[in-house]
């Protein structure tokens, strides 16, 4: 079988650092060790995600940049294709305005045909709503599919 190609947004990274949820992020750094060692997927980000780690707080930006770097993901670039795409979801109000970036790691990921989306924002993407809305939307504009997952759905599939 051929390894998934896999798009990790912001919040897997940002989840590294989360005080209150221990177990979150034991299953982040589980993760991102299957992610580094390719057991059966292929890491890709986005100059999206690249730049909000740059706009993350100073007090975790360096090591936000090497736990990035020890991912070694594949980088996708945004384009015109995403823009629209993003306009689509926007406009069918899936994702909220104040979420835009939401929209753009869908398409993004959507438009550079992945496999999954990984990521713990369960309130505008990993949830079954938002799957069903947002893949019509794929779909009718002539995208295909995309799986939208948490971490943990990576780490505990057995």
């Amino acid at each position: 079988m051929a390894k998934l190609k896999v798009y990790v947004d912001t919040s897997v990274f940002g989840a590294l650092y989360d005080k209150e949820d221990t177990r979150r992020v034991e299953i982040t750094e589980n993760m991102l060790d299957i992610l580094r060692l390719r057991i059966g997927c292929i890491p890709f980000i986005s100059n999206i995600v690249l730049d909000e780690i740059d706009a993350a707080p100073e007090r975790i930006r360096s090591d936000l940049k090497k736990r990035v770097k020890v991912a070694d993901p594949r980088v996708l670039q945004e384009t015109s294709a995403c823009v629209a795409l993003v306009a689509e979801y926007m406009k069918r109000r899936i994702i909220p305005a104040q979420s835009r970036d939401d929209a753009r790691h869908i398409a993004v990921a959507t438009v550079h045909q992945v496999d999954a989306i990984i990521t713990w924002n369960c309130r505008h993407m990993a949830n079954i709503e938002k799957k069903v809305a947002i893949n019509e939307v794929n779909l009718k504009s002539g995208w295909g599919h995309v799986d939208i997952i948490t971490p943990l759905e990576v780490v505990e599939h057995d």
